[in-house]
């Protein structure tokens, strides 16, 4: 009876060492796991591999992302890996929503450590799941696979975008001008006639002339010509004689 015990816990712990490495498989994580954005932004996804232990030589990491929703812009590689260009390694389809990068870990990597960071665009509202796919892999130094579930996913939701409230457009005062001053036409200036020459002499006689008869006048004036025409002839002839 003593044998049948001894080797059915013989069984149990060989059991337990084989399994060991099993459990202490390699997991894939997204960070943040949920994110919530509004259309029109972009924002970074984190991926981290987590050797558990056990040195990772290789990761060939496949996203899956609704392409209807989302769009993949860039991508950065964490410290320390090495990119493998080849096309079915190294792939972004944005029609079809599927994102794969591959890197080596020169020397290898046991402690959990940043493969790279995805950025997407938020094309327009909903509701998606941006997951890493059965496809992805890590390998060890024997080239096996020992990446272990669960595979990990964000969700993300896209709002609309919220306009900031638009400013009251306030009309601008009216400029209250000052009431046009009446430009008076310039007065005219009153023409004075120049004054005749001699006025001064002139004006007394005018006067005096003005409201008698012109030819009496006239006729004395004659009068006294002759009479002082006859007397210088008379003195004349006197002094002849």
């Amino acid at each position: 009876m003593k044998k049948p015990i001894s080797i059915i816990i013989l069984g149990l712990l060989g059991t337990i060492f084989l399994t060991t490495p099993a459990l202490a498989a390699t997991t894939i994580s997204l960070s943040p796991s949920n994110i919530a954005i509004t259309q029109g932004q972009s924002f970074n996804i984190i991926i981290g591999v987590n050797p558990q232990g056990i040195k990772n030589y290789t990761a060939k990491i496949q996203i899956q992302y609704p392409a209807d929703l989302l769009e993949a812009k860039s991508f950065t590689f964490g410290g320390g890996w090495m990119a493998l260009s080849q096309p079915e390694y190294d792939l972004v389809d944005n029609i079809n929503g599927v994102f794969v990068k591959t890197a080596g870990f020169p020397g290898g990597v046991s402690e959990p450590v940043v493969f790279g960071t995805v950025s997407f665009l938020a094309k327009k509202t909903g509701e998606g799941i941006i997951k890493v796919e059965d496809t992805s892999l890590t390998l060890d130094a024997t080239n096996k696979n020992i990446l272990s579930g669960p595979l990990a996913q964000t969700s993300v939701t896209i709002a609309v975008p919220v306009l900031p409230p638009e400013e009251e457009v306030i009309p601008p005062e009216e400029e209250v001008l000052p009431p046009e001053e009446e430009v008076l036409p310039p007065e005219e200036e009153v023409s004075v006639p120049p004054r005749p020459l001699f006025d001064i002499l002139t004006e007394p006689l005018a006067k005096q002339l003005q409201g008698k008869p012109l030819i009496p006048i006239l006729v004395a004036i004659g009068i006294l010509i002759l009479i002082i025409a006859g007397y210088v002839l008379y003195k004349r002839r006197k002094k002849v004689v």
